[in-house]
């Protein structure tokens, strides 16, 4: 029998991690209600129901060790839910380095591949597409890190650089999905959505 829809946990929502390999890996975890993007006016902002960034450190396999345990941790969390891992795409900027030079290439196969096995979505994104993020532009939507006053930090605060302009990205697509809150009556709220023009969705429903 399967369970009902009210008692299906963390359904609805989006779970987004970030990395940001290299050396040390900073990294994030945003949940976001499903909600924001589900009509053009509603602000990705306001439906942010967590976030926590910081980075992982030690040798390359301490490293992994703590990519897995983070990945394991957005399946263990939702299981019922949208989950993507976006991770920082490798780009030679030198030509002269030592052994650790493709250390990103490596933590972003392995991850990829612990993505894969538990059922997570696994995304790369661009290096020079979160240049637009500055630290001034995250304390104005109210993350504070230690990249904020020390500079210190720069490997998180590059993962949330990451995590903001996916989100971006995310919500102008949100608006090509038809995706959006009905009210049947003034007791009963029911998603009317893709799935109704037999289109792919990504929400839940009532069993």
């Amino acid at each position: 029998m399967k369970p009902a829809f009210s008692d299906l946990p963390n359904s609805n929502e989006f779970h987004l991690s970030t990395l940001d390999p290299g050396g040390t890996i900073g990294w994030t975890y945003f949940i976001v209600d499903i909600h924001a993007f589900t009509r053009p006016e509603n602000k990705v902002l306001r439906y942010i129901k967590s976030w926590e960034c910081g980075e992982f450190s030690g040798d390359e396999r301490k490293q992994l060790e703590s990519t897995a345990a983070l990945i394991y941790r957005m399946q263990s969390a939702a299981p019922f839910s949208r989950a993507t891992m976006l991770a920082e795409d490798f780009e030679l900027t030198q030509l002269i380095g030592g052994k650790n030079l493709l250390s990103p290439v490596r933590i972003n196969a392995v991850a990829e591949w612990e993505c894969w096995r538990r059922g997570i979505k696994f995304q790369l994104q661009a290096r020079q597409m979160r240049t637009s993020v500055t630290p001034v532009r995250l304390r104005k939507f109210g993350f504070e890190g230690s990249w904020s006053t020390s500079g210190k930090g720069k490997d998180a605060f590059a993962a949330m650089q990451h995590a903001i302009v996916y989100l971006r990205r995310l919500k102008q697509e949100s608006a090509k999905h038809p995706w959006k809150l009905s009210r049947r009556d003034a007791l009963n709220d029911h998603w009317d959505c893709a799935c109704y023009e037999r289109k792919p969705c990504d929400l839940l429903h009532p069993v």
